[in-house]
Order: C-alpha cells, then structure tokens, then sequence
C-alpha cells in the first residue's frame, strides 16, 4: 500500500490549522488537569475537611504540575528545545495570575450565591470580605455546601481556561 503523500488530506478541514490542533491537545490536557483539581479539591475540602484556601491552592499546584508536563510533552512538543527551567518559570507565572482570577471568581461566585435578597450583586457591605475569610480560615465554611464549591470552581475553570491557553500559548511555549 502506497503511503499518501499529502498529510493535510489525512487531516479534518478544521483541525488542519495548527491553532485548532493545539487547542483541542491543550483542551484534551486541560480536562485531564480538571479531573485532577476537582479530585483532589473534593477530597481536602468535603473529605478531610482542610479549609478552601488550602484545598483550592493545593489542588491547583498539583493540577499545574500535571498541566505543565502534558503541554510541554505533548500539546506544545516542538517547542520542547527551549529551556526547560525557562519555560516551567514562565508556566508558573501564567498559573499565578490564573489562580488569581480563579481564587477571585470562586470567591465572588460564591459571595454572589450566599448574598442573601435585597443585598445587591456580592451581599452586604462586608459580605465578600466574610467569604474570603471562611475561604482562608475555614470558620463558617458549613455554609458554602459541595455544590456550591464545585460550581463556583467550575466557573473559574471556564474563564481561566482561556487566559491559561492564549498565555501559554504565545509566551510560555511559543516556537
């Protein structure tokens, strides 16, 4: 059997683009770094009971570490000849603003649903500065239920995910 010789007809239409390609490697990594951080936040908060800063700080550490390797491996392969030390800083440093926006995004999602009515978009004056401290001190964290956790994690994911690939993408592992 003779081998075709023009790949891009071996290739979908949409997925000849190397944007595409690297999108959906990066989606395909992105889920696999989710399982992981929604896995193990469950489990330090809802299970051992560790307040949610630390469960939402040691999840997402341990999910970047998963991130990293996959991309700079599999979704970004071509560029693996630079720096390996240079390209895991600049990683870390894409994943420090995201888990910014995402400690940020849990913490008002989560104020916005434990408002109350007629407290306006984050509750009472106050309101949000009480969340982040049951978030940090795990006092009152009774009531920020598993499906109030998850969901706001879940929304911070889907904003996150996009500054994490465009960031990636052309800073951290450009060619």
């Amino acid at each position: 059997m003779i081998a075709n010789s023009n790949p891009s007809t071996s290739v979908p239409l949409g997925l000849q683009h190397k944007g595409v390609r690297q999108f959906i490697k990066f989606a395909i990594v992105g889920a696999s770094s989710t399982v992981v951080n929604f896995g193990l936040f469950n489990i330090l908060c809802h299970v051992l009971h560790c307040t949610l800063f630390l469960s939402l700080t040691a999840a997402f550490l341990i999910s970047v570490g998963n991130g990293f390797y996959w991309n700079r491996h599999w979704t970004f392969k071509e560029a693996r000849g630079a720096s390996a030390g240079e390209q895991s800083a600049k990683f870390m440093a894409v994943n420090l603003v995201a888990f910014i926006l995402n400690l940020s995004i849990v913490s008002i999602t989560i104020a916005h649903f434990t408002a109350g009515a007629g407290g306006g978009f984050l509750g009472a004056p106050g309101h949000l500065h009480q969340v982040v401290y049951a978030m940090i001190s795990g006092q009152g964290k009774g009531q920020f239920g598993v499906g109030l956790t998850n969901g706001a994690l879940a929304v911070a994911t889907c904003v996150v995910v996009f500054w994490n690939f465009f960031a990636n993408r052309f800073w951290t592992f450009r060619h």
